[in-house]
């Protein structure tokens, strides 16, 4: 397992772990595991056509969140019905268009073995982006989740932070899948912030246990991973689980 494969692992954690953060406060945990599904049919069109697979995830999920995004502000839907619909669709719609079982496969549960290094370029400079925005934002965002009325009053643009927010997630998840795979990207984002949550007494101490638990989560995998042979990706998500599960103990 190369370092390369370890630093990438690292910097989709910490970046999922850091936006999980007010995932877990807006109570959007499924959310981001429906929208990671989306990517699907993107991811299709891309081998189809020969491109680079994230790009076809990212738009994919572009097109997902700015359609939420403008559907919940000009219609009637609720959103969860848009984002049950967009997940359904997608679904068939991968399912259709993915030129074998194999890309398939590696799409579902993530394949980091096979990544290029123009992958891992990406990754380092969208990674970093994402990890600095949601930094930069962090008080604009945390205010909008809580009270996005009393934001508004602070002279804070609530749509604005609202879709800021929703093209970082997207991001996030698009680098994310060649990781863990769309089955699983969902639980970086969910994982280190509830395990964080269940011993942090505030929000700040939160967020900064969420970046640890979710290096530690990395780590862990990787020990795992090397020494039974199990597919990194999974490696991660159940070394999680555990931790999650250990943490609720330790509440008790």
């Amino acid at each position: 397992m190369s370092l390369d494969i370890i630093f990438v692992s690292l910097i989709v954690a910490v970046a999922s772990a850091i936006l999980g953060v007010f995932i877990i406060l807006k109570r959007l945990a499924l959310v981001s595991d429906v929208l990671s599904h989306v990517a699907l049919p993107g991811m299709a069109l891309a081998l189809f056509f020969g491109v680079n697979v994230f790009l076809g995830a990212f738009a994919a999920l572009l097109f997902a969140v700015l359609g939420i995004y403008f559907l919940e502000k000009k219609s009637k839907a609720s959103f969860d019905a848009i984002v049950g619909i967009m997940f359904t669709m997608s679904l068939a719609l991968g399912a259709v268009f993915f030129p074998d079982k194999e890309e398939l496969l590696d799409s579902l549960f993530g394949n980091i073995y096979s990544i290029s290094a123009v992958d891992i370029y990406i990754t380092y400079i969208l990674g970093g982006t994402i990890i600095a925005l949601t930094i930069l934002f962090f008080r604009k965002i945390a205010q909008v989740t809580f009270s996005s009325q009393l934001a508004q009053s602070e002279g804070v643009s609530v749509g604005r932070v609202n879709l800021l927010f929703l093209l970082l997630l997207a991001l996030v998840i698009a680098l994310g899948i060649k990781v863990v795979g769309t089955l699983l990207v969902g639980a970086l984002t969910i994982i280190p912030v509830s395990i964080a949550k269940n011993i942090a007494e505030n929000l700040r101490l939160m967020a900064v246990l969420s970046l640890v638990f979710a290096v530690v989560m990395v780590l862990l995998g990787a020990l795992v991973s090397y020494i039974f042979g199990i597919d990194l990706g999974a490696s991660i998500i159940l070394s999680g689980g555990v931790l999650f599960l250990l943490s609720l103990i330790k509440v008790k």
